[in-house]
């Protein structure tokens, strides 16, 4: 095993490791503001970004971690009763059905792309909320988003799609949740 692959793992391992503390805010306060629905719906773009990166041999390990945790997060909300379905879910299971037809029409490689920039659209919502409610605590787990995105990016072993797109791009957004985090309210 090289270093790029200890990194890649590293990095998958540690994304699954930062949804401890969302699971635990769950049972905590029984998933207040949180969607079964959308966690779900998540979990299906990163199955398909798995599956496309591993079709290509590409870094696929960020990926595992975060379906594996929107997997976990989603069911905890089942079980919990959050299961609601708004604008928002059906936007999300839009993206969804887009990537699963890029993904036919395209390829593996535009189906990681399309992946990708779906998960990121979806999480919009929630940059612009803590943009507007600023959480430190919240902030902290971005912070190791970006380590954990950072050290996938770090292991890829070419600049191309397949190897560094979906750790580059979940870098940079993970950046901008952790500044929304810390902004000063005025």
């Amino acid at each position: 095993m090289d270093a790029h692959q200890i990194l890649k793992i590293v990095g998958g391992a540690l994304t699954m490791l930062l949804f401890i503390p969302l699971i635990v805010g769950v049972l905590r306060d029984g998933g207040v503001g949180q969607s079964f629905a959308t966690w779900i719906l998540w979990a299906a773009l990163d199955a398909i970004l798995i599956v496309s990166l591993v079709e290509q041999h590409g870094n696929y390990p960020i990926a595992v971690g975060f379906a594996i945790g929107d997997t976990a997060l989603a069911g905890l909300l089942l079980y919990k009763g959050r299961v609601t379905w708004g604008r928002f879910e059906t936007a999300i299971l839009l993206m969804v059905i887009v990537c699963l037809g890029v993904w036919k029409f395209s390829g593996p490689m535009v189906a990681t792309i399309a992946a990708t920039t779906g998960g990121c659209l979806g999480g919009l919502p929630g940059l612009v909320t803590l943009w507007r409610n600023p959480n430190r605590k919240l902030g902290n787990i971005w912070a190791g988003y970006v380590l954990a995105n950072g050290l996938s990016f770090l292991g890829g072993t070419a600049m191309n799609i397949e190897e560094r797109f979906a750790p580059g791009i979940f870098t940079v957004f993970s950046v901008l949740m952790f500044l929304a985090s810390r902004r000063t309210r005025v």
